[in-house]
């Protein structure tokens, strides 16, 4: 393993820096995602419905807290403000307003997946160039009649391309899995949201 570290050249350190802070930030989402539910589910929908419509808006906020993660937390705010405060002002822009504030926290980092995802290939081509161009700078000096002259610059371009692949494979996949979560937790949010709003409109 060293020894590739130290073939790859000054270009895989820096490869292998964006590889632990891509880990690190793969790591930390999935947690963040694992606490947080996408979802709720019908019977949820069913409770916090009669609620409504008795009108009991207190108690369908302390049922909506039980609720954990960014949709508990979204709706909470959002029956708060819409029943109990009597925030009517746009039921759709009043929602956005909520959703943002607490979808931040599912957004946190991952813009950072998405640079390396995208700069990582370009630093391993940097690798490669900068590899070939030591290669050809010694075969000027040597001649081509000595394989080993050139070997290390060969080697540190293919160790380069490589490297940079390898982390932004695994990053952009992780990427666009996070970005699908927070689309359908978005989505599942104005749909419990409007689902709310037309009970209370009644």
């Amino acid at each position: 393993m060293l020894y590739y570290i130290k073939a790859g050249g000054p270009i895989l350190y820096v490869l292998l820096i964006l590889s632990v802070v891509s880990l690190g930030v793969i790591l930390e989402r999935s947690l963040c995602f694992i606490k947080n539910k996408t979802s709720v589910d019908s019977m949820f929908k069913k409770e916090i419905k009669e609620l409504l419509i008795e009108g009991k808006y207190n108690e369908a906020i302390e049922f909506s807290k039980k609720e954990k993660g960014v949709i508990g937390k979204t709706l909470t705010k959002f029956l708060i403000r819409y029943c109990l405060i009597g925030d009517y002002k746009n039921s759709d822009e009043l929602l956005r307003e909520i959703e943002l504030e607490e979808m931040d926290i599912l957004e946190k980092n991952t813009y950072i997946l998405g640079i390396i995802a995208y700069t990582a290939p370009m630093i391993g081509l940097l690798g490669t160039v900068t590899g070939m161009i030591q290669a050809f700078g010694k075969i000027a000096v040597t001649g081509t009649g000595d394989p080993n002259a050139i070997a290390g610059g060969i080697s540190q371009a293919l160790l380069t391309t490589a490297g940079g692949l390898i982390i932004a494979i695994p990053s952009i996949i992780a990427y666009n899995i996070f970005n699908k979560k927070i689309e359908k937790m978005s989505l599942e949010v104005e749909k419990i949201a409007t689902f709310i709003v037309n009970i209370v409109k009644r």
